[in-house]
């Protein structure tokens, strides 16, 4: 090993040093927002989550997790810290990508300038990619990104290695990695296309643009083998042998599947002895990487064999080839359009039959229904604008301009494409990994909330307003990073470099950028309004961009060599480089990144489950509440008695067989339905049709028709069939005082507020499947359990339960109370059962909003949630005449919980502490918030008053919050005789109102 190997060597072990300590300083140290959950209970029980699984990561996740000897409150801790190692390998492997890119501009005999100056390029662009926004994010919790982007990182390097070595044996390695990284992620297959060229251009003596685009073409066919005929087809090619040896054959499940195995094996086999019988180099070498793809790819055999044992968290069930094949091809998501389809505004003209669906029944596979291709009356090429759901029509309407019933033309469609899907949905992205962010609020393309800056206020204050005088929602927020485009004008010059120097290796990063970047947008399609952002899925190109960076080492120091020595060249070039990317990012980045103490998302779990009463059935919907709850119950074994069911998951008869057997200390939910009347393809959803009732119906007697396999009890159909309907909205359920009184469910001193009976309306025209288990569950349930629903979230989840659901903490319980009309109009998260909530939210656990050097948005939004419902319960016991625990209420939410106003809207809640505060007789501390409230809103509504009139559009929401707390302040401090205080409000009103016009 020469000398500048041996060095290059320890800089990249150097290297993975300093990221690693970076990641392990600001690693979150528990459970964290998002997916994170749910893969760490997978991880820790080898369980099967949603699709399309990542079953190598649980694997090595449960390895991590065994770190932890038995101590469940560090698991997430350890498999936190997988991710830490798995990002600061992928920045050691950069830093050797870099180096050997670089290495190849010089002859083999270097000087030691020339080997400093390669080992500064790999420095200065890994550590830009160290502290880059997106990747950083990933880097430190327990997520699949960080070990994709590793994969990824190993095949691109692995690459180069072939290229300088010429041993075909690295190509085998390269399948291999891309195999594994199929049981993790599938973002190392976008590197295939760089892979190719690179294989290329070793290959061909004289390369033409021409020759560049077969190679191209050829990456692509790759890909798709391996994305589709491998992950995909032999999976179906398994299923539909599977389906010839059950029902034809009377073989028993899976024999069919092993057979294809089998033959497959065979085939390989016999091609590979064909091959070196017959010296077919090329023939051996694609066989034996094939084989190594599939066996990358047997992680997947973990999914089948843990859904076969049916464990806790056992998402579709993929225990069979069928089932396994719609788990990889992400069914649930349903299908997007690409290169041709509908508008939003097209309707249904027609649906064929495609496939048949098949599921497994108790001894053959059965016929579940069939696939249809929808047929539409208007479609469009390349169709961007094809999302039918209300909230979307909205924004590509406000988006493109257009009027109420105008279709979006083809030019429309593309800018569409290429202002919010490329510019909103990448570049905005890309720009806040090098160039800068405004602030951490997602963005939905306002002005205000998450938008890219460069820090230049003339060229920031073009596109989104004067940025003088800017409010504390902005240079207050953590996310506030300003780079001045540093790094961006630092990878350019890098590009440019190496293009000028080395045309094929810029083409080939420059395809990894493309591919990782663009072409994902392109694949993707995004509709509008996503639920997070999704700057992850882009790492990739955030990558490749981080490899120029590197090469702007390079340029800065060719152009300082026409003027200085080349020592002195190469020390500037380095101080340049360092300060301009990986100083600036790293200093700006640092507090908005740094996860230490933050332990919110645990709390927050446990706080919800602790606001049920003991044995009760939750529902929740979203899966980002739902997989907290997940890992609290699953890994640390907190409050199992409860049984956590997701509404949307139960459209899955696997997940409705899941929750009929017992769960840690949870008892079988009462589901009345036998299997054959749901599973997949049977009652998936019913429409409505008015039978008549004129009176509301029982529960139970509307689930006996509905589940009812009589001819009678259903409705004809146009092609002579029939099927079972929803008869009524009109719903009942008769209450039994006694039992409600024997199960605890009401107090004996609240006997008299028991109903008869509860009627409600169900919204919807159709009931599908997730409905009709909730229903069977509400039926049979005789007030046997408690029973509760996620809060905040939308009215159809509560299928018109509103009026009888009562807050006790952040969860809603159904209670069988009388209701008036003044009760029926009455906000759902304005009714507390006071005294339960009381005791639950008192017993509340806050202290990671202390110890959290980082509130991050998810847990600002648990922030304001949990001051909402303490401000709702304050309220109502006060009006009960309870000032002394309304006082006590209060005053732990002070003590605990953050007051900081991140927005506007935060305001609406300051407003009613405020207002609470007063009526507890806490003047002092009272006034003190409401003077911090109004100069927090001084600042907003001055700096939106001082912005250009056609931006008030924009901000027309904030103006008007912001008016009506001040007015409502004002009121409030004039009602308890806050003259000096009032006054200051009511002269600030004026001249905001007169600034507004």
């Amino acid at each position: 090993m020469n000398r500048f190997q041996k060095i290059n060597n320890i800089a990249g072990l150097a290297v993975f040093a300093i990221a690693g300590i970076v990641y392990w300083l600001t690693m979150e140290p528990t459970l964290s927002f998002w997916d994170c959950g749910e893969f760490l209970a997978a991880a820790y029980k080898l369980q099967v989550g949603h699709q399309p699984g990542a079953p190598l990561f649980l694997m090595i996740g449960k390895l991590f997790s065994l770190l932890a000897i038995g101590d469940t409150g560090k698991i997430a801790y350890f498999i936190n810290f997988s991710s830490v190692l798995f990002s600061a390998a992928t920045v050691m492997f950069l830093y050797w990508t870099i180096t050997l890119l670089a290495v190849k501009l010089y002859k083999k005999e270097k000087s030691t300038m020339d080997m400093l100056t390669v080992i500064a390029t790999g420095l200065i662009g890994a550590l830009a990619f160290t502290f880059s926004d997106t990747f950083w994010f990933s880097a430190v919790e327990a997520e699949v990104y960080s070990l994709s982007m590793l994969f990824t990182a190993v095949v691109f390097w692995a690459i180069l290695k072939w290229e300088s070595k010429g041993d075909d044996r690295w190509l085998i390695l390269i399948a291999f990695v891309i195999g594994l990284s199929i049981g993790v992620h599938l973002l190392s297959l976008l590197a295939i296309p760089a892979v190719v060229l690179v294989y290329y251009f070793k290959k061909t003596a004289k390369t033409t643009t021409f020759g560049i685009i077969k190679a191209l073409a050829a990456a692509g066919l790759i890909w798709v083998a391996v994305q589709f005929v491998i992950i995909q087809y032999f999976v179906l090619f398994a299923a539909k042998l599977d389906l010839f040896f059950v029902n034809t054959l009377g073989f028993g499940f899976g024999y069919g599947a092993m057979a294809f195995i089998v033959l497959l094996a065979a085939g390989i086999a016999y091609a590979i002895h064909y091959s070196i019988k017959h010296k077919k180099y090329n023939l051996n070498l694609g066989m034996i990487c094939l084989t190594f793809v599939l066996l990358g790819f047997s992680s997947y055999f973990l999914i089948i064999i843990r859904a076969d044992a049916k464990t806790s968290l056992n998402l579709t069930n993929p225990d069979n080839a069928f089932s396994l094949y719609n788990y990889l091809g992400r069914t649930n998501y349903g299908e997007t359009p690409l290169l041709y389809g509908q508008t939003f505004d097209a309707n249904q003209v027609s649906a064929k039959d495609t496939y048949t669906k098949y599921r497994k029944g108790k001894e053959k596979y059965e016929v579940s229904g069939k696939g249809l291709k929808i047929e539409y009356d208007k479609n469009l090429l390349f169709p961007r604008t094809y999302s039918d759901k209300p909230p979307h029509i909205n924004f590509y309407r406000q988006w493109l301009n257009l009027a109420e019933g105008e279709t979006p033309t083809f030019a429309q469609n593309l800018k569409f494409f290429t202002s919010y899907q490329m510019g909103f949905m990448y570049w905005r992205y890309f720009f806040w990994n090098f160039v800068g962010r405004q602030n951490d609020n997602q963005g939905q393309g306002n002005y205000s909330d998450g938008n890219w800056i460069s820090g230049f206020k003339a060229l920031d204050g073009a596109r989104l307003g004067s940025q003088k005088h800017l409010p504390p929602s902005i240079t207050g927020n953590e996310g506030y990073n300003r780079f001045y485009g540093l790094p961006l004008i630092l990878g350019l010059a890098g590009l440019i470099f190496l293009y000028r120097r080395n045309r094929n290796d810029s083409l080939v990063v420059m395809s990894l950028f493309l591919f990782t970047g663009l072409a994902i947008i392109v694949y993707l399609n995004q509709d509008p309004l996503q639920v997070r952002e999704r700057d992850y899925a882009y790492v990739g190109s955030f990558y490749a961009f981080a490899i120029f960076i590197g090469f702007g080492v390079f340029a800065i120091r060719e152009w300082l060599s026409r003027f200085n020595a080349p020592k002195l060249s190469l020390i500037t070039a380095c101080l340049v480089g360092l300060l301009a990317a990986p100083v600036i990012m790293g200093a700006q980045g640092w507090n908005d990144h740094d996860r230490s103490g933050k332990t919110i998302a645990l709390e927050w779990a446990k706080n919800y489950l602790n606001s049920c009463a003991p044995n009760a059935i939750l529902f929740v919907t979203a899966d980002n509440d739902t997989f907290p709850l997940w890992y609290a119950q699953e890994v640390e074994g907190i409050r199992t008695d409860i049984r956590v069911v997701n509404i949307q998951y139960l459209s899955d008869d696997a997940y409705i067989n899941q929750m009929k057997v017992k769960l840690n200390q949870s008892a079988p939910l009462p589901i009345s339905m036998a299997n054959e009347k749901y599973v997949n393809g049977v009652r998936d959803y019913m429409h409505y049709f008015d039978y008549g009732f004129k009176d509301s119906v029982e529960l139970k007697d509307l689930l006996a028709v509905m589940t009812s396999d009589e001819q009678a009890d259903k409705l004809p159909l146009n092609d002579g069939t029939y099927e079972n309907f929803l008869p009524t909205k009109k719903f009942m359920m008769t209450v039994d005082a006694a039992q409600v009184l024997k199960t605890g469910t009401v107090d004996a001193k609240d006997r008299d507020r028991i109903a008869p009976k509860m009627e409600w309306n169900y919204g919807k025209n159709v009931m599908f499947k997730y409905d009709l288990a909730l229903i069977d569950i509400l039926a049979n349930n005789n007030w046997e359990r408690p029973v509760y629903f996620e809060s905040n979230v939308s009215e159809d989840t509560y299928i018109g339960l509103d009026k009888y659901l009562y807050l006790e903490g952040y969860a809603l319980r159904l209670l069988p109370f009388k209701t008036d009309p003044a009760a029926d109009k009455q906000e759902i998260m304005d009714k507390t059962n006071n005294d339960a909530m009381y005791d639950h939210m008192m017993k509340f656990d806050l202290k990671g909003f202390k110890t959290a050097k980082y509130i991050d948005p998810e847990s600002r939004r648990v922030a304001q949630g949990t001051w909402q419902i303490t401000n709702t319960l304050s309220a109502n016991l006060t009006q009960d005449g309870k000032l002394s625990q309304a006082r006590d209420i209060l005053v732990k939410g002070l003590r605990e919980i953050p007051l900081k106003n991140s927005s506007i809207g935060d305001t609406i809640n300051r407003f009613q502490t405020i207002q609470n505060l007063y009526a507890v007789n806490e003047v002092k501390s009272a006034n003190a918030l409401a003077v911090e409230t109004l100069d927090f809103l001084d600042q907003e509504l001055s700096y939106i008053a001082s912005l250009e009139q056609g931006r008030y559009v924009s901000y027309e929401r904030d103006i008007q919050l912001g008016m009506y707390v001040l007015a409502n302040l004002d009121r409030v401090a004039a009602g308890y005789q806050q003259k000096e205080l009032s006054k200051k409000i009511n002269e600030k009103f004026k001249e905001l109102q007169v600034k507004f016009g």
